[in-house]
């Protein structure tokens, strides 16, 4: 019989491969009273797509006494969205300030609050000014690189959508002269490795379970005086995360916060996932996010937002997923929020579904067993 030796030593992909950054488009517009859409805008034919990363900076307008509306500076983009080649939307579209707490609530870093970063400076009283840094999430998993897709046919690329607001949707009292808006996009991604490193050891070419896919989307339901029974209709796939936003007849999220019910459940097939207590629900993304500033401080939660997650992390760090947990449904799923609402008002309901890869390996990255 031949002699069989040690197995061959495969190389994991996030080892084998490189992070990539690299710019993609730098535009700047004046902000102007009506909307002005930009783009769309192709993202770079490079290896496999893990995030696009957006920095938006308002500068040389003028005036006394701005004011920001209450989403401000994030308002300032009132649509953006990140679409495949065949233009269906992954990431989107919805806000700016929907993207700030998809950054803050989506489970990707530890140091997940925009506001905490040294290029964040919020709406300037003098003239308006304000600078910020988002990214439309791709890779779910950085330590494996899960999530990201592949990005090298640049005669079908990604593309990315924004829509500037008004000046309205970002100030209360607006600059004399409005600011000028300055958006830089920037390509995140793994490199492609070779197929053997130094030592001839085979590495991995693509990341793990290639091709599984997260998405993001929105729908916003109007919500009535008393009892509500709310159908979320994104099913199918498995549920990552649900943020909800809950804001009064006014647009206002802090009046959306009194409206919110005391006790809210969530169902999913008549089953009774959750029954929470308004303020257990806080305590409870207070638990698992470390936010304990202020509400609508820098690491403080926010008003009228409350997030359900199946993402536990490793050692409670965001970043070192667990992928466990996430809430199989099938395209006959029924998953529902009832409470009490104290008035009118609106919940927007931000859905982090995956749809795994068909079986090519999904059982080492613990999706397999939660396909639908």
């Amino acid at each position: 019989m031949p002699a069989t030796g040690p197995a061959a030593l495969l190389v994991p992909f996030a080892r084998a491969s490189h992070e990539h950054l690299e710019p993609m488009q730098d535009v700047t517009q004046a902000l102007a009273p009506r909307a002005t859409s930009l783009g769309p805008y192709d993202v770079p034919a490079y290896g496999y797509l893990r995030n696009i990363i957006l920095d938006v900076h308002a500068f040389g307008g003028s005036g006394t006494g701005v004011t920001a509306t209450e989403d401000a500076p994030w308002s300032v983009i009132s649509e953006i969205a990140l679409v495949d080649a065949n233009g269906t939307p992954v990431v989107g579209p919805f806000s700016g300030y929907d993207l700030y707490l998809v950054n803050k609530y989506g489970g990707y870093v530890h140091a997940s609050d925009s506001k905490l970063s040294p290029m964040y400076s919020g709406v300037a009283a003098s003239d308006g000014g304000f600078r910020f840094c988002l990214r439309l999430p791709v890779e779910f998993s950085a330590q494996e690189g899960l999530g990201s897709l592949p990005n090298t046919n640049a005669a079908s690329p990604w593309k990315v959508r924004i829509t500037l607001a008004p000046a309205n949707h970002v100030y209360g009292t607006t600059p004399s002269a409005l600011p000028s808006v300055r958006i830089r996009l920037h390509l995140d991604a793994w490199s492609q490795p070779p197929r053997t490193d130094l030592q001839g050891n085979a590495m991995a070419q693509t990341p793990p379970a290639v091709g599984s896919t997260s998405y993001w989307s929105k729908i916003t339901l109007p919500v009535s005086y008393g009892f509500n029974t709310l159908r979320l209709p994104r099913v199918g796939a498995l549920i990552r995360n649900l943020l909800f936003v809950c804001r009064d007849a006014a647009d206002s999220r802090s009046g959306g916060d009194a409206v919110f019910p005391d006790k809210t459940s969530l169902f999913c097939d008549t089953h009774l996932l959750k029954a929470y207590q308004k303020d257990l629900w806080k305590h409870e993304m207070f638990r698992k996010t470390g936010f304990s500033a202020p509400t609508e401080a820098a690491n403080g939660l926010d008003s009228g937002v409350y997030v359900e997650n199946y993402r536990p992390h490793v050692d409670g760090r965001a970043g070192d997923e667990l992928h466990h947990h996430y809430l199989a449904t099938t395209q006959s799923t029924r998953c529902e929020l009832t409470g009490s609402f104290s008035a009118a008002g609106t919940l927007t309901v931000l859905t982090n579904d995956v749809v795994p890869a068909p079986k090519i390996c999904t059982d080492e990255v613990g999706l397999e067993g939660h396909r639908p």
